[in-house]
């Protein structure tokens, strides 16, 4: 599992708190999930199946300059999505707290082949639910 001191720096890195985003995640709760995430997805891990948004709303309120998003591919063929910073080389992953192991960002990782260019309708939701607007 990731270390709360690692993750807390991904937070300021991004200028957001952790407190907000999981009332944001927990307002939101496991409906706009897909059907395995909703299964998984609990109020006390609200992350869990967030990452893609959780992304959106980085690269497109917080950091739109200064954002590389990446894909993993999961052991479960699933995709778990995260940031890098271009200005750092920080990671910033702040679902990361979703899993019970600590991921390994130098292996199986990529640029998805497609990344929207606007923020999708759950993106907004987060994002208002955060007090943000997209820059993008």
């Amino acid at each position: 599992m990731i270390s709360e001191e690692k993750l807390n720096e991904m937070y300021e890195a991004v200028g957001i708190s952790k407190e907000d985003l999981y009332y944001g995640l927990r307002k939101m709760g496991k409906d706009l999930l897909k059907k395995k995430d909703k299964e998984r997805w609990t109020p006390e891990r609200p992350t869990t199946g967030y990452c893609y948004v959780v992304c959106q709303v980085i690269y497109h309120c917080l950091k739109p300059n200064d954002c590389e998003v990446f894909c993993k591919k999961m052991e479960d063929g699933g995709n778990h999505y995260f940031i890098k910073l271009k200005s750092s080389g920080m990671i910033i992953d702040l679902t990361a707290d979703q899993f019970d192991y600590e991921l390994d960002y130098s292996k199986n990782c990529s640029k998805p082949r497609r990344w929207l260019k606007e923020i999708t309708k759950r993106g907004k939701v987060l994002a208002c639910c955060l007090g943000l607007e997209p820059k993008t």
